[in-house]
């Protein structure tokens, strides 16, 4: 009867074991789509009638649309400068960071003009929240620049963080 007895135990200790070999977990899968980033742009960064200094000098154009130069660059009745609003659209509640770069302004046959110190009228360029935000910079006027109208591009590259 021992002998039976141990069989049994031995058989149900070992059977429970075998049950147990495996067992199964689970856990929750979600993804949330967001809307795409979109940006656009009105109006350009427009510096404005500029007369050729007598030395390389730098023109500001703020985000504010105040352009800062020396007093002899500046064309009587010719005053008229425009920066660009970019417009992002976004999914609410999530934050962008901001990139900018930028081509020189050239004239075929002239010496580029450097844009440079592109500046937003954001306060921080990662973790931006603003539909939309302004853009100045400045160029470097050569020396004696020759006489002609100097196109170039400034661009904005905005990405979800």
């Amino acid at each position: 009867m021992k002998k039976i007895t141990f069989i049994l135990l031995a058989f149900i200790i070992s059977g429970s074991a075998f049950a147990q070999n495996s067992v199964k977990g689970t856990a929750v899968v979600k993804a949330e789509i967001v809307q795409p980033l979109t940006i656009s742009s009105e109006s350009a960064l427009d510096f404005g009638t500029i007369a050729a200094p007598v030395a390389v000098t730098d023109v500001e154009l703020t985000t504010g649309n105040v352009r800062n130069m020396p007093t002899g660059m500046a064309i009587p009745g010719n005053i008229n400068t425009t920066v660009p609003t970019f417009t992002v659209t976004k999914e609410a509640g999530l934050t962008y960071k901001v990139v900018t770069g930028s081509t020189n302004l050239t004239l075929t046959g002239e010496p580029d003009m450097v844009i440079k110190d592109i500046t937003t009228n954001l306060t921080d360029l990662t973790g931006a929240t603003a539909d939309s935000f302004k853009v100045g910079a400045t160029i470097t006027v050569n020396e004696n620049q020759g006489p002609g109208a100097y196109e170039g591009q400034v661009s904005v590259t905005v990405s979800y963080e």
